[in-house]
């Protein structure tokens, strides 16, 4: 197959990454991601993009400093500084995006330049990344022009208006943590694909620390998942538009199978690293591993939906008179990415000091069911807790995976340190065991 020579279309913000664990960091993003991608690649690129004229300048700069050979402002956005506020930089939980005065931002598309782009230059694919600006006009346009149209749809709310293309996209992209597959599509993929399907002839669903899937419209039963390459990251911000790029070019060159599995090593080197040299680096050695290697590296497949069968027991003093902070975040991370958590006290109830003894029994006993019930067992050392260290025994002895969060770095004792599967401080690092781990039970199922 030819080279890809692609042409991303969208909007350019400035990050700004509050974090959780790390410094505060604002740089150029929206297709600013993607185009890095493309960079680090060396595929040569068009970029048109959506921003506050304001942004014009960096904008343009930025994009030819990547390598773009094409670069076109196709609208402007005015009453709206184009400002994105990131409160968890590195995705252990929901992100908490902040599009600062986003209900008052007004687009004006520059028909002319969109015209020109289009139809004046010979791009092999268009990636497009829509929200806050018209799709439709951009559509109309695309529609005669013969490159393939990819779409990452994640901020859109109405799938009514791919229409406008009057053709299939080659793929309709987003993730499980969009509002469209959350709400619109209700966490449902079979939900999903029958609505997508009308408009593309794929569907790819990035899952996460849990792989992708990418579906086959044209048969809906044919579809085939691809790894993710889980481990701690620095910053989760913009990793999904670097995989959408790498997708688009690596299937120019191979298989859908390798394409995703070259994207998926891609993100993971992204998420790794803040600067360009380094970026480069790893996406040079990256794209040197063979097709045969890279599909065979492996990985973790955890669907979406089948998270909800990982119950988890959250073993921690979770009582009224003590600061729960760390067990509140743990638990909440863990829905966000749709597994199943249990919080013993708050499902069976809290026993006082002058609770009757068959009541302080009957409660334990009810935990103790609940833990043989669940697969994979999740501590949190708020403090030396009796109970909590006594439930890591009972699930280490039934051969429970055991993960243990240690936000305040209690955790001296070698039966402590050395038997369960982790022991860490860091929240992003249990959440990344809890993949790895369910993972490896959801194989086990399947």
């Amino acid at each position: 197959m030819a080279a890809s020579k692609p042409c991303l279309v969208g909007q350019g913000f400035l990050d700004f990454v509050k974090g959780r664990d790390a410094e505060p960091m604002m740089r150029l993003g929206g297709i600013m991601h993607a185009a890095r991608a493309l960079w680090a690649s060396e595929v040569n690129f068009g970029f048109a993009y959506i921003a506050p004229d304001y942004l014009r300048q960096d904008t343009e700069e930025f994009a030819f400093r990547y390598g773009a050979s094409t670069v076109r402002q196709i609208g402007s956005i005015s009453r709206c500084p184009n400002v994105v506020i990131v409160g968890e930089g590195r995705e252990i939980g929901p992100q908490h995006y902040d599009y600062l005065l986003r209900d008052q931002s007004v687009c004006q598309l520059h028909g002319d330049a969109l015209k020109e782009l289009i139809h004046g230059t010979e791009f092999s694919d268009f990636l497009l990344f829509p929200g806050g600006f018209p799709l439709s006009p951009i559509l109309q346009e695309l529609k005669a022009a013969k490159a393939s149209v990819f779409a990452d749809i994640n901020f859109i709310t109405d799938a009514q208006e791919l229409s406008a293309l009057s053709r299939k996209f080659a793929s309709l992209i987003l993730s499980t943590s969009s509002d469209l597959f959350l709400t619109i599509f209700d966490g449902d993929p079979a939900k999903m694909n029958n609505e997508l399907c009308k408009y593309a002839e794929s569907v790819l669903l990035k899952e996460n620390r849990g792989g992708s899937r990418l579906f086959d419209c044209g048969d809906r039963d044919k579809w085939g998942s691809t790894p993710a390459q889980v481990r701690p990251v620095l910053h989760s911000v913009g990793v999904g538009d670097f995989f959408d790029a790498i997708f688009v070019v690596e299937r120019r060159l191979h298989s859908d199978e390798t394409a995703l599995a070259y994207a998926a090593f891609a993100a993971a080197e992204y998420a790794s690293y803040f600067r360009d040299s380094d970026i480069q680096d790893s996406l040079a050695a990256l794209l040197s591993i063979s097709p045969d290697d890279i599909r065979n590296l492996g990985g973790v497949v955890m669907p979406w939906e089948l998270r909800r069968k990982i119950h988890i027991y959250l073993a921690a003093p979770d009582f009224d008179y003590v600061d729960t902070a760390p067990l509140e975040a743990l638990a909440e991370a863990l829905s966000y990415h749709n597994f199943f958590p249990h919080r013993p006290v708050r499902e069976h109830g809290q026993a006082r000091d002058d609770s009757p003894t068959t009541e302080k029994r009957q409660l334990a006993e009810a935990d103790l069911d609940l833990l043989a019930t669940c697969q994979l067992l999740v501590a949190v050392l708020l403090y030396d807790d009796p109970g909590t260290l006594i439930e890591i025994g009972i699930a280490i002895e039934k051969q429970i995976p055991v993960i243990v969060f240690d936000p305040f770095k209690r955790a001296s004792n070698l039966m402590l340190t050395e038997l369960p599967i982790l022991v860490s401080p860091d929240l992003d690092k249990v959440i990344a065991e809890v993949f790895i781990q369910s993972g490896k039970i959801g194989h086990e199922k399947r």
